[in-house]
């Protein structure tokens, strides 16, 4: 995985320099809504890639998905995307992002690709190269950039740290150039992402052995089942070991501490009874019912939409019909 900084030309070297940001005003009229899922998918993306290339300001791609019905888009989702250097140039493998918009097409039908997302303060002729690579899956992709490094710096505003672009082509030195100009977008959220994101937002603060940090309650709560499934598992081995070494002969028998394991072994049986098996059964076949009723009811909406778009195209060819049979 390549850094950034191995992707992005130089825009600022006389002779060489290319705008790659047009400065004209959008009049597309475009309204694009975005969902924090979009935000978070893309922030872990990056931080995950940073912790495990030791890289502070490695490289990531992604794909955005979302709806779009006439001039308003709203992108729900994303998924991370592979690519490779060929002499310096960023290449998307393309099979594995068609088979990535496959599977999610299995599990969000509604879902297109709309565009695409990096990481930078602002786009180069990198980012341009990369923009052409997805027109052939989307006429006019958008193109966020997220610039992690914003957030370091002495600025006192609460924006995002995130960049919405379209594309267009303009007529530079009389030959058409693909450019990128900045388009507005808005924060849309439902009450599921409400509650995810406040959660996320809003960390605990707990000490541990280390001197004091940042942890969040699901955290903690983790952290102390662990260390009672370690224990657990430390006495039991204590236990085994014990009873293998007595029956090797290396340590004499203490019937006493025998019984005890024997009277603790006897207990493990008890959950085998048939109360156990029948309340066992019985909320696995609630849970299956649960499953049941929801695919029940997700069967039964599909159907629904069904016969109101059939509804439609019968009434509208019945009033054809009759205003053809009238003419006749």
């Amino acid at each position: 995985m390549s850094s950034s900084m191995d992707l992005t030309a130089d825009t600022d070297t006389p002779g060489t320099s290319q705008p790659v940001v047009s400065t004209a005003q959008n009049i597309s009229g475009l309204s694009v809504s975005l969902h924090p899922l979009v935000l978070l998918n893309i922030s872990d993306h990056f931080t995950r890639v940073r912790l495990q290339t030791q890289n502070p300001n490695p490289q990531v791609i992604g794909a955005l998905l979302g709806i779009q019905t006439g001039r308003d888009v709203e992108i729900f989702n994303s998924f991370e995307l592979l690519f490779h250097l060929d002499t310096g140039a960023v290449v998307i493998d393309m099979e594995y992002f068609k088979d990535k918009q496959d599977q999610f097409k299995l599990v969000f039908p509604q879902y297109d690709f709309l565009g695409w997302y990096s990481m930078g303060a602002q786009p180069t002729l990198a980012e341009i190269d990369i923009h052409k690579q997805f027109l052939e899956n989307n006429e006019s992709p958008l193109f966020l950039q997220l610039d992690p490094a914003s957030l370091h710096k002495d600025d006192r505003s609460k924006s995002l740290p995130v960049s919405l672009y379209e594309s267009t082509i303009e007529v530079i030195g009389g030959q058409p150039q693909t450019l990128f100009i900045r388009s507005q977008y808005k924060i849309e959220t439902g009450e599921a992402e409400r509650i995810a994101v406040d959660h996320v937002s809003k960390p605990s603060v707990s000490t541990t052995t280390g001197g004091g940090a940042e942890s969040s309650t699901l955290i903690a709560h983790l952290n102390t089942q662990r260390n009672a499934i370690n224990m657990l598992h430390t006495r039991v081995a204590v236990l085994h070991q014990y009873l293998l070494d007595v029956n090797a002969g290396v340590v004499p028998k203490d019937h006493d501490v025998l019984r005890q394991i024997a009277s603790l072994c006897n207990r493990l049986p008890a959950i085998d009874s048939a109360e156990f098996r029948e309340e066992f059964f019985t909320e696995y076949n609630d849970v299956l019912l649960t499953s049941y009723l929801a695919t029940i009811t997700k069967g039964v909406n599909g159907m629904n939409e069904l016969v109101d778009k059939f509804n439609v195209a019968t009434n509208g060819t019945g009033r054809r019909t009759r205003g053809m049979g009238l003419l006749i």
